[in-house]
Formats: structure tokens, C-alpha cells, sequence
């Protein structure tokens, strides 16, 4: 795989990272595989309570004969910025483990990495791994697919490029953040954008100084649904009584939206 890696999920006290941008994730990512053509070759930052940037390749298998029909493999590379709720089924799948309780077929171990599967009616196959307790490595494996084409997948990963970043632990996101898609293939389709991270608190100032100069704006006396509303969690983490590092919950003045500017 070019690179040790563990496969061991960190402590749920750990604070979380701000993920590596698209291109140097992408840069871990693999682009030639024997027997494999790449079709697309992606990247993007993302938010589910917490930055993620996610690399995805697709492959198309040559085939040998001319009735073969090409088989579709689809690798994704998560950097969850070691975002505990994004991790922890790793670590459940850890602890059934050192329990000696688990004899269930959809918990295996891929290059020696604890991981899990998930096989669809349709015939495909989910593989997840974890490395160094923050990278999500996973397979979607078509029907007809063999195991041991898995290793050729993972050895042709360059995990050397995710080695030496330095970065330091944060409670929360920042204020801004640029969000950035990229397509190694089409590089006239990437793009960027600056999204802000705004409160509860911050909103109702908003609209308090709108509604100081445009009182007709409310005249129609709806009320803004706030446990109805989608609202986004920004990336505060605090301890909850389980001890576990989650985001604020949007029930009181936690609630946020993300709002995509332009970015200059």
C-alpha cells in the first residue's frame, strides 16, 4: 500500500481535525490498476456535521473475451478530520471484536485492517476500512468480483501523501471555510465556493435589522417554524454525559445555517 497503516479508531475525547484539502487527498488515491480503467477521478470538501473531503475513483474492468461484460468499481477515500459519530461504528466493530463476540460474516479484515461488509439484493458488495483512526477507505464491489483483485485496489493507494501533515485539534469550525470540488479528469469543471458558518443568534440579529427597516416584511405574521426547520449543525464539540465528543444538538441556540458565497 506504499505506507503502514493502523487501523485502530481513536478515543471519542479526541478532538477532531480539519480535513486535508480534495487535491491532497486525491493525491492518495489510485489511478492505475492492472486489468482496470479509470472513468473518473473526483474530489470535494463536504459537511455532515463536521468538514469532511471525500475522493472518489471509478473503474471499468478490460475484459479478456468479447462477450465479457465490464464489470464497475467504485473507490471512495473519506478524511473525517477523526470526527468521532463519523468513526464510531469502527470502534463498536473494535470492542465486538476484543469481546470475542463476533462470529457475524459482516465483520472482516482486509490487509490485515478491521472492516465491515455489506452485500446489497443486487448483488454488489460495501467494503469500509479504517486507517489511523481517521481515513474511511471504501470499496463498492460489483457482483462477480473477486476477493483477491481487493489487494491490487490497495496496494495501488499512495498512503505516504496523508504522512507528515501537521495539524492541530479544533472544538470548533471556523467562521469561513473554502469549499473545493475537483475533476482530475475535466479540470475545466472545478470549482470553489466560501461557506459561512452562522448561529441561531447571529440569524435572529439578522433579521431584527431587517425587519428595522422593512416592518412589511412580517405583515403576513408567520412565524418561522424552528423545530420544523433543517437546520444545520456548525462544529462546535463539547462533552455530553456519556463522555462521548458530539456536535451541539439543534434544539436550543445551536442551530446554524451554511450559507455557499462565491469565493473571490
Amino acid at each position: 500500500m506504499g505506507a503502514s497503516v493502523s487501523g485502530q479508531a481513536h478515543d471519542s475525547k479526541q478532538l477532531p481535525l480539519l480535513p486535508l484539502l480534495p487535491s491532497e487527498l486525491s493525491a492518495a488515491m489510485p489511478n492505475e490498476v492492472k486489468g482496470w480503467q479509470l472513468k473518473q477521478a473526483t474530489a470535494k470538501n463536504t459537511y455532515t456535521k463536521w468538514l469532511q473531503t471525500r475522493a472518489i475513483r471509478v473503474f471499468e474492468s478490460q475484459p479478456r473475451h468479447k462477450d465479457d461484460v465490464p464489470l464497475t468499481m467504485r473507490v471512495k477515500l473519506t478524511d473525517t478530520g477523526r470526527f468521532y459519530p463519523a468513526i464510531q461504528h469502527f470502534r463498536s466493530l473494535a470492542k465486538l471484536e476484543d469481546d470475542g463476540t463476533g462470529a457475524d460474516p459482516l465483520r472482516r479484515r482486509f490487509a490485515g485492517l478491521r472492516g465491515s461488509e455489506q452485500r446489497f439484493p443486487d448483488g454488489r458488495t460495501q467494503v469500509k476500512v479504517l486507517i489511523e483512526g481517521r481515513y474511511i477507505v471504501e470499496f463498492l464491489l460489483p457482483e462477480g468480483f473477486r476477493d483477491a483483485q481487493l489487494d491490487l485496489f490497495l496496494d495501488a493507494f499512495s498512503f505516504n501523501a496523508l504522512k507528515g501533515k501537521k495539524e492541530r485539534p479544533v472544538k470548533k469550525l471556523p467562521a469561513a471555510y473554502t469549499m473545493h470540488s475537483i475533476d482530475e479528469l475535466h479540470p475545466e469543471r472545478n470549482r470553489s465556493y466560501q461557506m459561512a458558518i452562522i448561529t441561531a443568534e447571529e440569524v435572529n440579529k439578522m433579521l431584527e435589522q431587517i425587519l428595522a427597516v422593512d416592518p412589511s416584511i412580517a405583515e403576513d405574521g408567520d412565524e418561522p417554524d424552528r423545530e420544523g426547520s433543517d437546520l444545520l449543525v456548525p462544529g462546535d464539540v463539547s462533552d455530553n454525559e456519556s463522555g462521548l465528543l458530539i456536535p451541539q444538538e439543534a434544539e436550543e441556540e445551536g442551530e446554524s445555517l451554511l450559507l455557499p458565497q462565491e469565493a473571490e
